[in-house]
Parts: structure tokens; sequence; C-alpha cells
């Protein structure tokens, strides 16, 4: 299994407003093409506003497929990206591979 972590800084005070349209949308699209998530974190304490999410991948086809699924499927753009376009300052998007003893998402 291979990782797609991706780190988000938001407008201030908008991780409640992006979080909402990724766990009422979002995820579900995701889901729907096979896409595991694997960890889903904010800051707390350090660089404010800040998101981190990662998503498991059974390798760089499945990545690729699934992916042009997403973004072709008509609730990413007419229910996800008119939500979350304006509070996202940064991305940042890494491929990552998991560590032998790190178990893979169900």
């Amino acid at each position: 299994m291979i990782y797609n972590m991706r780190t988000y800084d938001l407008k201030p005070g908008s991780v409640p407003e992006y979080m909402r349209a990724v766990e009422e949308v979002a995820l579900k699209i995701r889901q729907d093409y096979g896409i595991k998530l694997a960890g889903w974190y904010y800051t707390d304490i350090g660089h404010l506003n800040r998101i981190v999410h990662v998503w498991g991948y059974q390798n760089y086809t499945h990545f690729e497929e699934s992916r042009k699924k997403v973004h072709s499927d008509p609730r990413w753009e007419r229910d996800y990206v008119p939500r979350v376009k304006n509070l996202i300052l940064s991305q940042q998007d890494m491929m990552m591979n998991g560590a032998n003893f790190f178990p893979e998402p169900k």
C-alpha cells in the first residue's frame, strides 16, 4: 500500500468548515473509488489552521485511476470544490510508503 499525504494551510478559523465539507461530501466520494482514509489530523499547537490527511492506495495504478475518477465525479466539482476552494491558502502533496510494521487501513 502507498499513501498520499496532503497538508493544507487554511484561512484562520476555517478548519471546522473545511472538515464539515470533507465529512459530508469528499469522504464518501473517495470511499466510492476504494480510497482508504489512513489518517486525518488538524493542529492544536504549533502551525495553526493546518490539516493533514493521509489516503491509502493499493499501488500507483490505483492512485492514478481513482484520482481521475474522483476528479471527474460530478459530486466533486458540484458539491465539494465550491465549499473548500476559498478556504485553502497552500497545499503540499506527497506520496509515502508505509513501514513494514505499520498496519494497513481496513
